[in-house]
């Protein structure tokens, strides 16, 4: 994911590309490059009397009705983010001092295999966070669905460690402590009304689901993908945060119920919000393109705002110290609102709605109209 992102004037455009270049797409369906280059580079209809070609220049591909290269030398491969949790399970467990400073623990980026998450959770709570009542709630999970392991695991979080609130939820920074392991992760808490119990348990669902949220969505891939929407390459970056279970008290929980504590929903910190006044252009691309990505893969957002965008430090391929702001990760979170497409009762209101959508994003980057298409 390397910076700056070259964008040669002539590229081929993403509905000229749809039509002439048919292999090595990603999950979502976009043209897939490994570098840049392989962009200009078409192999024509031997019976033209050309060979491999260099294309700098949208007529040639008009001209000569070329296909994509077929070239498996370079495949899209899967980013797999530092194994921190592997690399610091040592150091932090044997450390001195409190499971309540976060900033201790290693952030959690690695999908964790379902049959590893905690059925049971403890969650250490001394300042009433996710209910009324101070001390150790236990909590069972609910998504993903358990199975017949029993591998308990504890949860801590305070109210210094909150990072984000809104009308419906606060998110905390929390500690993660399961087969062996203490990690950072994300905490998502509603508040104790019915209608915000409504919108976490709906995204929660959203993340458990493959057919709404395959993983291909929170992994990270090599490569470039030229996104219909953008007329120039972009990283494959995760467009959403992993997902580490969806969490309720073990006395009893219903969603209509907001007299009960909160469920709990465990993600992948992912950074903070975007400042967009501080985005390249590029980097504003890769932003934009996420929300492309998650239209083409049949979901709205429906908060499509600043804080919903978020960056950190990148790759996450390499160790945190050697990452940098020059080369960001981003991601896309909030999805209490969100529509997948094969729930929404009239395709048509969803596709205006999607349109609409895309004119709030370009408005929240300040991306300057036609600046991309």
């Amino acid at each position: 994911m390397s910076r700056p992102i070259r964008r040669p004037g002539n590229l081929v455009s993403a509905s000229v590309s749809s039509a002439v270049l048919r292999t090595k797409r990603t999950p979502e369906g976009c043209l897939w490059g490994h570098s840049l280059d392989d962009f200009f580079i078409a192999k024509s209809d031997q019976s033209e009397g050309y060979s491999w070609s260099d294309v700098w220049n949208t007529s040639l591909f008009e001209e000569l009705g070329v296909s994509e290269r077929s070239d498996d030398a370079h495949c899209m491969k899967i980013c797999a983010p530092w194994p921190m949790a592997d690399a610091e399970r040592s150091r932090i467990l044997n450390e001195e001092g409190s499971y309540f400073d976060t900033a201790r623990f290693p952030k959690l980026e690695e999908r964790i295999p379902h049959s590893h998450l905690p059925n049971l959770l403890h969650v250490h709570d001394p300042d009433a966070r996710v209910g009324q009542n101070q001390g150790v709630l236990v909590y069972k999970r609910l998504l993903p669905e358990v199975g017949k392991e029993q591998n308990p695991g504890h949860l801590y979080l305070t109210r210094s460690s909150r990072v984000g609130c809104g009308h419906h939820s606060n998110v905390y920074h929390a500690v993660f402590q399961f087969d062996s392991t203490a990690v950072r992760v994300v905490a998502k808490v509603s508040v104790a009304r019915t209608e915000a119990r409504g919108f976490l348990d709906h995204e929660a669902c959203l993340y458990a689901s493959p057919a709404s949220f395959p993983e291909s969505l929170s992994d990270a891939y090599s490569g470039y993908a030229l996104v219909p929407g953008i007329k120039y390459p972009v990283p494959v970056g995760a467009v959403v945060p992993k997902f580490y279970g969806f969490y309720v008290p073990e006395t009893g929980y219903s969603v209509d119920d907001a007299t009960q504590p909160s469920p709990i929903m465990l993600l992948e910190d992912c950074g903070t919000p975007i400042e967009p006044q501080s985005l390249s252009h590029d980097e504003k691309a890769e932003c934009f393109s996420l929300f492309l990505r998650l239209h083409m893969s049949g979901i709205l957002q429906r908060s499509p705002f600043r804080k919903n965008i978020l960056v950190q430090p990148g790759p996450l391929t390499l160790p945190p110290a050697e990452r940098s702001l020059t080369t960001p990760s981003f991601r896309v979170i909030d999805f209490g609102r969100a529509l997948d497409r094969s729930q929404a009762r009239h395709q048509r209101d969803w596709l205006d709605e999607r349109d609409q959508e895309v004119r709030d994003v370009q408005k929240v980057l300040k991306i300057e109209r036609h600046s991309m298409a």
